[in-house]
């Protein structure tokens, strides 16, 4: 079975519908059972986690929650590192991965990345001794010099979107926490953390990996997917309206359960195929007899629909929450699976395609004291 983590805040909602997009590509494309690991703070509402659930089981994987909480000695060196509060401290989870999921080895996914291949070829990856396996960064000269002063070489430096990570081969090592957090205390001016600091601490034992595992959308001149996970690293997300894999990204939504809630964009066309019975056509076809556009437009725009969401559009760019949101938001998650500063030995939840609620055995969480 291939175990498969992504880590996410969820703040505006949005973010679990990318997670939903990426699982969907990846369950479509592989061939072989698939046990997802979700890592995620109080953010995640239970509308969209049982999303998630909904899609993974729909597909026939399982899929476990961890509401992460990050150890006070971490919060306390990030504390002082500027540039986590221009990603998220999400990006942080994928540094404890040792010390939270008892398995062999694991692949680590952004949510900004779309698998168009089967991802079994990824995991069949032997990793012998090394404690992980990467891409190379295809921008990272651009800014080599940075990288030059924390003692990296930029022509091995790897990017972490996408890592198989041998978790076994990670815990032999028993310094790789300490390491980790030293990291930050001796480079606070670090503008990409977790990046750096796997490079830092695992970079002297990776195995560089085939570029098709990690293709960067804004390298790819031909904008060929074909077997390839593709990596929206830039500016440009895979969700935008007009990147070069909205289309791609459009595919893969419409396999999830969030895909019944996208509105359809209205086709501006001719309005005598325009019914008063029907306020919000998605398509009317083109008639010969062309009536004004001003007219058609007048009719359109002065719908109540039309209005809220231009309201909508508004508080957005305001940064005002909709009424909605703020609901969702004051909904938190009661399956609190991860306690790091107590550092129990825990259970995951996990579901299954039989029953998705019910609680299945599984071993318990390694015993984090020996780590933190």
């Amino acid at each position: 079975m291939i175990e498969l983590v992504l880590a996410f805040q969820d703040k505006d909602g949005q973010y679990a519908e990318h997670a939903g997009v990426v699982l969907a590509s990846v369950f479509h494309n592989t061939s072989s059972p698939v046990n997802v690991h979700i890592l995620h703070d109080e953010t995640l509402n239970d509308d969209n986690k049982q999303k998630l659930v909904e899609l993974t089981t729909r597909f026939n994987h399982t899929i476990n929650f961890y509401h992460i909480t990050i150890p006070q000695d971490m919060l306390q060196v990030m504390a002082g590192v500027g540039s986590i509060n221009a990603w998220t401290q999400a990006c942080m989870y994928r540094l404890l991965l040792p010390g939270l999921i008892p398995v062999d080895k694991i692949i680590y996914l952004d949510c900004d990345v779309l698998v168009n291949m089967d991802i079994t070829q990824l995991w069949q990856i032997d990793l012998g001794n090394y404690y992980l396996g990467a891409i190379k960064d295809q921008g990272i000269m651009e800014v080599a010099q940075i990288i030059n002063s924390k003692g990296l070489n930029p022509d091995l430096y790897f990017n972490s979107g996408v890592v198989l990570f041998s978790l076994n081969n990670i815990r032999s090592n028993a310094g790789w926490y300490g390491e980790t957090l030293n990291f930050f205390r001796n480079f606070p001016d670090t503008t990409m953390p977790d990046q750096d600091a796997l490079n830092v601490v695992y970079g002297g034992n990776y195995l560089p990996l085939d570029l098709r595992y990690n293709s960067f959308s804004l390298a790819s001149v031909d904008h060929d997917f074909t077997n390839k996970i593709v990596h929206f690293a830039g500016i440009e997300k895979c969700w935008d309206a007009n990147s070069i894999g909205a289309e791609l990204y459009r595919n893969y939504l419409n396999l999830t359960p969030w895909s019944e809630q996208q509105p359809q964009k209205a086709v501006e066309v001719h309005p005598t195929e325009f019914h008063p019975a029907e306020p919000h056509p998605t398509v009317v076809q083109k008639n010969r007899k062309r009536k004004s556009a001003k007219r058609y437009r007048k009719r359109i725009y002065n719908t109540a629909s039309y209005n809220s969401l231009k309201r909508r559009a508004r508080k957005a760019s305001q940064g005002k929450p909709f009424k909605r949101s703020i609901k969702m938001r004051d909904r938190r998650t009661k399956i609190s699976l991860i306690d790091l500063p107590s550092l129990r030995l825990i259970r995951p939840i996990r579901t299954n395609k039989g029953n998705p609620n019910k609680e299945t055995g599984s071993t318990l969480y390694l015993p984090l004291r020996k780590y933190l």
